[in-house]
């Protein structure tokens, strides 16, 4: 008897250990969390800067579609029709930093492509 009460303490203690769990998970890091607020001019437009417009890719030259120069950037994106709203992951302009398509000289960094992602997802505003 005091063999079953022993063994059946000890089945629920490791039961009540295993539903013991804690997600870890960076905020930014999450494409089904709840969006982060991005700025379109403080945190998207420096990403652009740095990494498209500088190779002379996206600059102001025409043919280089969409202009992600900082003036020009969020009509060439919103008009352009790079931004899906609806299924933002099935954004072109995320579609091809997440694929490392884009830029040409190394891929984004995770939390530079989620700014990305959770932008549109707050409805690409012109912020």
């Amino acid at each position: 008897m005091k063999r079953i009460i022993i063994l059946t303490l000890s089945t629920m203690v490791v039961l009540l250990l295993m539903g013991c769990y804690k997600d870890v998970t960076s905020p930014g890091q999450d494409p089904t969390a709840p969006p982060q607020d991005v700025s379109f001019s403080g945190d998207l437009v420096p990403i652009f800067s740095a990494h498209c417009t500088s190779s002379g890719c996206h600059d102001a030259t025409p043919g280089h579609n969409p202009s992600l120069v900082a003036d020009k950037a969020y009509n060439a994106i919103v008009s352009g029709g790079y931004i899906n709203t609806i299924v933002p992951s099935n954004s072109a302009l995320y579609s091809e930093v997440k694929s490392g398509g884009m830029p040409p000289n190394g891929a984004l960094k995770q939390a530079d492509m989620q700014k990305i992602l959770d932008w549109i997802r707050n409805g690409a505003p012109n912020n």
